[in-house]
């Protein structure tokens, strides 16, 4: 047997499975060595360790800007393949726990888009449709409008008329849409489609982004996003949230209905990290958007809620 089948038999029983609690190379060096002997030079195990941290089969995962490695754990549909249906599962078939997860998620996700300016707009599940905590492949689950607004005042917010007349006078868009794709979680299994999916449903908006609400701690997953959101302009972002505790949390309309002070002590929960910055486009991608309009009411309503927005110069909700 080969070092690496080795290591592959006795890492299980000695990394923890809390990234928290990695241990460092140092001491991993220590615990395999009682283990297997004296046969390897520290290089040589330091070596198998990184390079089997790559290896979405094997048990080892090196923390992401840290230092250490924990045990990658083959994760259940409720935890990290939350928001991915079965190849001959139909939509729709989800747990009530976890569409209660989502929807929480969305509500976070919500309050979050608001404290930075910009105005959310939910497609999924909306119009009477079943939310599909899996997704869809042509439209975003969420588009948040970022209209130039007037600031300092506690009143409506209302647009900001001059930096409009500036976008116009520019040939740039009155409002950037940046459509959102949201996944409870994702693993270096699924995260290739999960991506890509983002890709397909935010390809019309002016910017694109995947938005993980479960922290990601594996290098090398971390690394493969990084490198996917780069080359395909995709914003990236993880909201660190440990989604056990989210179960503790009030359902999604109440954490829509908090108040400041309320949701401050959800904003404690988070870990956000950010991956990659989305490329903003010059346009919509009209003839898509037209397409759309015409075989989802949901992104109908979408434009005529930025029709009335329009009408009224203010962001309306």
């Amino acid at each position: 047997m080969n070092l690496r089948e080795h290591l592959r038999l006795i890492l299980p029983e000695i990394l923890p499975t809390n990234p928290v609690e990695a241990i460092k190379g140092t001491e991993l060096i220590r615990l395999v060595r009682y283990r297997l002997g004296d046969e390897y030079s520290d290089a040589t195990l330091r070596y198998h360790f990184s390079i089997l941290s790559y290896d979405p089969t094997s048990p080892i995962a090196k923390v992401d800007q840290g230092q250490g490695y924990y045990l990658r754990l083959k994760r259940s549909l409720p935890r990290a393949l939350a928001g991915r249906s079965g190849l001959f599962e139909p939509p729709g078939n989800e747990s009530d726990a976890i569409r209660q997860r989502y929807l929480r998620v969305l509500a976070i996700f919500e309050r979050l888009s608001l404290l930075r300016g910009q105005f959310p707009f939910v497609l999924n599940g909306r119009a009477g449709l079943s939310l599909r905590v899996e997704g869809d492949w042509e439209i975003p689950d969420v588009v948040c409008a970022d209209w130039e607004v007037e600031t300092g005042t506690d009143e409506q917010p209302r647009f900001d008329e001059p930096m409009l007349s500036l976008r116009r006078h520019l040939g740039g868009p009155e409002v950037g849409l940046n459509g959102v794709l949201l996944k409870l979680g994702v693993t270096l299994e699924t995260f290739p489609a999960d991506f890509f999916q983002a890709v397909s449903a935010t390809r019309w908006t002016t910017q694109g982004e995947l938005v993980i609400a479960e922290s990601v701690n594996d290098e090398a997953l971390v690394e493969a996003l990084r490198s996917l959101g780069h080359q395909f302009g995709v914003g990236i972002t993880s909201l660190g949230l440990d989604l056990a505790l989210l179960d503790d949390l009030p359902d999604g309309p109440s954490i829509l209905g908090m108040t400041a002070s309320e949701f401050e002590a959800v904003q404690a929960m988070l870990r956000v990290q950010r991956f990659t910055s989305a490329t903003q486009r010059a346009t919509l991608d009209w003839a898509t958007l037209s397409s759309l309009k015409k075989k989802h009411i949901s992104v109908g309503e979408l434009v005529k809620w930025l029709s009335d927005c329009l009408d009224r110069r203010v962001p309306v909700r």
